[in-house]
């Protein structure tokens, strides 16, 4: 197909692909005024009307007429992509509810029966911890897997910027890791893929597991395939003598995990030498913890060194093991810093409504220093805060429940104008109108004001600003008085 270079064009190839229908052209033309309009207003149009999104807009200009739909799942972006597949975030056509829609490369065609058995298997986990999948399709030259889709981020992601954790939240993360290997466990399986990127961390801090299976995979080329995506299992497996279903492999890498966590550097090698690097001593050789950050609590240090011991003997022989040792270790810590505190906890109880209890923030904002900061001024005034990074994920969920949150802040700085065209939506839908929301703007941002949705229960910020400010306006939003 060529190029698309009029309204009428694109139309047409959304209509004929099935992303849009003639009711949703009708409504634009109508909100336009006319259907002589060019390109850029109509897609323009579209795109702040949520009829397309950014993915389905580039395939439809390249012509191509695959990769918008998989079974019964419209695809609206892409939201990760590793050497076998590439995970989009997909909405149900029927029920509306957003999934996770992980779908094998071309190129892997060979891999489709050990990608289909590990969706089976995945299938048979219910567990907290761990994503659940909901469907498995493998026929012809199509193949994928429907997961949740977790608000959130991978644990690799949160440790690039956090870099070292406070001990009490590696150990919530850990202990949900440990929760969900150990219900595998109980049922058979291992996971022999445990790494912090396969460590999804929703909004409100639960540690949910992805990509179990592998270890399920028993033909010779299941196998090979296996382990060229589970190197350090394989050489783990090599130097200690297990077998590769052993659990205690995986408490090792959760070990691993939570070192990274509390000491802010991994204790194996990274780096595209990584695989020549993984000898027997590379296992043997770990620095102590202790040695490398000698901050961190000695209960935590002995849970980390159990857990990594290169004896499988000597580690923990279950995931209950290590996860009871943990809580223990982390309950003794919050006693501590309990007993260390002032007697007033909050700063404030700005954040609690007439009857004392904490009020619903959620802060809208990708980036992670700055969700940090919001989240840590919020919680110190008695606010319970809970974080999106991505506008649309976030009026997602008041769609599914309106009372998410009391109060919502759109940040522009990272996310720009996607975060101003939420603000506004999100006080023109019938469901979130009378909802508090603030839209914080970059001082570079501050033109944006006029394009705004203002009201008695919205508002503008502009950076930069005292938090003392921030705080103002937000008790002003939420009581309806003028900024």
């Amino acid at each position: 197909m060529s190029t698309v270079n009029t309204a009428e064009e694109l139309a047409q190839r959304a209509a004929e692909v099935g992303v849009l229908d003639h009711r949703d052209i009708q409504a634009v033309h109508g909100e336009l005024g006319t259907h002589g309009v060019d390109l850029s207003t109509f897609t323009q149009a579209l795109l702040r009307r949520n009829l397309l999104t950014q993915y389905q807009l580039e395939r439809l200009t390249k012509g191509l007429k695959t990769g918008f739909f998989y079974g019964d799942y419209k695809v609206l972006y892409c939201v990760g992509a590793g050497t076998f597949a590439r995970v989009f975030r997909a909405v149900h056509v029927k029920t509306k509810k957003i999934y996770a829609v992980k779908v094998l490369r071309h190129s892997k065609a060979g891999e489709a029966e050990s990608f289909r058995r590990e969706g089976e298997l995945g299938q048979t986990l219910v567990h907290t911890n761990i994503v659940p999948i909901h469907e498995v399709f493998s026929k012809r030259d199509v193949h994928f897997i429907v997961m949740d889709f977790i608000e959130g981020r991978n644990l690799r992601e949160f440790a690039r910027v956090r870099r070292v954790f406070e001990p009490l939240e590696a150990a919530q993360i850990v202990v949900g890791v440990t929760a969900g290997l150990h219900y595998a466990f109980q049922q058979g399986v291992t996971h022999r893929d445990l790494k912090m990127s396969n460590v999804l961390v929703s909004s409100d801090g639960v540690a949910k597991l992805v990509d179990f299976g592998l270890a399920a995979l028993e033909s010779e080329g299941v196998g090979d395939a296996a382990n060229k995506r589970t190197i350090e299992y394989a050489a783990l497996e090599r130097a200690t003598g297990v077998d590769k279903d052993d659990t205690r492999s995986d408490i090792f890498f959760a070990g691993c995990m939570l070192y990274h966590m509390l000491s802010g550097q991994s204790p194996i090698p990274e780096g595209r030498e990584r695989g020549k690097q993984m000898s027997k001593a590379t296992f043997q050789e770990i620095q102590p913890i202790l040695k490398i950050a000698p901050k961190v609590p000695p209960t935590f240090a002995k849970v980390v060194n159990k857990a990594i011991e290169f004896n499988p003997e000597k580690r923990y022989q279950t995931p209950a093991g290590m996860m009871t040792e943990l809580k223990i270790a982390a309950k003794r810590l919050a006693e501590r810093e309990k007993e260390g505190e002032t007697k007033s906890e909050l700063a404030s109880d700005e954040g609690h409504d007439a009857d004392g209890q904490p009020r619903r923030l959620m802060v809208v904002e990708s980036n992670i220093k700055m969700q940090d900061l919001f989240r840590n001024l919020f919680k110190k005034h008695g606010f319970r805060v809970l974080v999106a990074s991505d506008p649309e994920r976030a009026l997602d969920r008041f769609y599914s429940d309106p009372k998410t949150a009391q109060v919502v802040l759109f940040a522009t700085a990272h996310l720009g104008r996607p975060a101003l065209e939420a603000f506004n939506r999100f006080g023109k839908e019938t469901g979130t109108r009378d909802i508090p929301a603030l839209l914080i703007l970059d001082e570079h941002q501050a033109e944006w004001c006029s394009n705004a949705e203002l009201g008695d229960h919205r508002a503008t910020l502009t950076m930069p600003f005292k938090q003392r400010e921030l705080r103002r306006v937000v008790q002003c939003v939420l009581e309806g008085q003028p900024v």
